[in-house]
């Protein structure tokens, strides 16, 4: 499959730049606003910061392996032993986080428009869309998000600057909110926000050269750094602290709020465009990657016989959780601390293996000959 379909830069960042931005329209605001207070913008950065110092680790790492995705690099490190466990680890990551993705869109959904649906006929809307992404394939998913992404990117914009009445720029006092340890100790786990850069080891093979793989790394974090840090930001300018914690969804209560004359009015229909069109990308990506990645982690043929079964399990592990509440906490407190193993701590772990493995080899063939 890689060796056919290629895509350049742009098809690329954008298609990552959306998966780390998508959770601006759930809760990401609030939950920046409860780790660090006033100073949530700061703490994002700080994350972006060592999110872009652990890329450049892993990207000079990687030099050698050009072409190849991580699975790859597992098996040249441990052979079909290291394919097997590197692929089932980002196996579950995916699954987990889909599962956890859906159950918060449909829930969200409920709230807003679908008050008395039951969760599980709002999540078939949703599960149909990521059916069809699968099927559809990743040339598809990834030409579309370079159509989508300016779209979700001005209806994110246009929202958060029509709002300017409500700026007060005298509630990011103090600016290191709730301390230093809060945001330079404790907020070293929130590196998790970038944690859809693990995405990119797994598209390596269809943008060929590392120069690529270096140029989309930096630019989707960058990105997605701006557009977290201005959500955060504008959450507490036009909340304030603590009233921002009570925001369940605190970019759709920014639209609500948005009033620019009789014939600008009701922008939160512009924000269900970019939300519903946001999320049906980012949960067809992931789901087509538990297929694609379980398919090459047990050298299967064909990925598209795997994606019913996986939907299914998707579908089940998502109705798990009694309520939102519980679904939420699940992603704060697992994914949200510990998924930045598997994002950074894991790839570079397997490349230092591998090319270990490989200079050995280099060695052992020198003193034979």
């Amino acid at each position: 499959m890689a060796s056919k379909i290629v895509f350049g830069k742009w098809e690329s960042i954008s298609l990552l730049a959306v998966l780390m931005s998508t959770q601006i329209f759930l809760g990401f605001p609030r939950l920046m606003v409860e780790a660090a207070g006033t100073g949530a913008w700061l703490l994002v950065i700080y994350a972006a910061v060592l999110a872009m110092l652990l890329f450049a680790v892993i990207s000079k790492l990687y030099s050698p392996f050009e072409g190849k995705d991580i699975i790859d690099i597992g098996g040249l490190a441990g052979g079909n032993a290291g394919r097997i466990i590197t692929g089932s680890i980002f196996l579950l990551y995916l699954i987990f986080i889909v599962s956890v993705s859906l159950r918060e869109y449909a829930e969200n959904m409920r709230i807003i428009y679908l008050n008395v649906t039951p969760i599980s006929f709002v999540e078939m809307f949703f599960l149909a869309g990521m059916i069809a992404g699968a099927f559809m394939g990743i040339e598809s998913i990834v030409r579309l998000g370079a159509i989508l992404a300016p779209v979700i990117a001005v209806g994110f914009f246009m929202i958060t600057f029509g709002i300017y009445p409500y700026y007060d720029f005298s509630k990011i006092f103090p600016v290191l909110g709730s301390g230093v340890n809060n945001i330079f100790l404790r907020g070293f786990s929130k590196i998790s926000v970038f944690s859809a850069i693990s995405i990119l080891f797994l598209i390596a093979p269809f943008l060929k050269t590392n120069k690529n793989f270096k140029v989309t790394g930096y630019a989707s974090i960058g990105i997605s750094a701006v557009m977290l840090t201005w959500s955060s930001l504008i959450n507490i300018l036009a909340f304030d602290y603590p009233a921002a914690l009570e925001r369940l969804m605190p970019v759709f209560q920014m639209a609500r709020l948005v009033n620019l004359g009789r014939f600008f009015q009701r922008v939160e229909s512009l924000f269900m465009i970019a939300w519903a069109v946001s999320g049906f990308l980012y949960l067809s990506a992931v789901f087509f990657f538990i297929a694609y990645v379980f398919r090459k982690t047990f050298k299967l043929e064909y990925y598209r016989p795997v994606i019913f079964p996986f939907a299914t399990l998707v579908f089940t592990i998502s109705l798990m959780p009694p309520n939102v509440i519980t679904a939420t906490r699940l992603e704060i407190d697992y994914f949200r601390n510990y998924v930045w193993i598997i994002s950074f701590v894991l790839p570079i772990v397997v490349l230092l293996i591998a090319r270990a493995r490989i200079k050995a080899s280099k060695t052992g063939g020198a003193e034979n000959a």
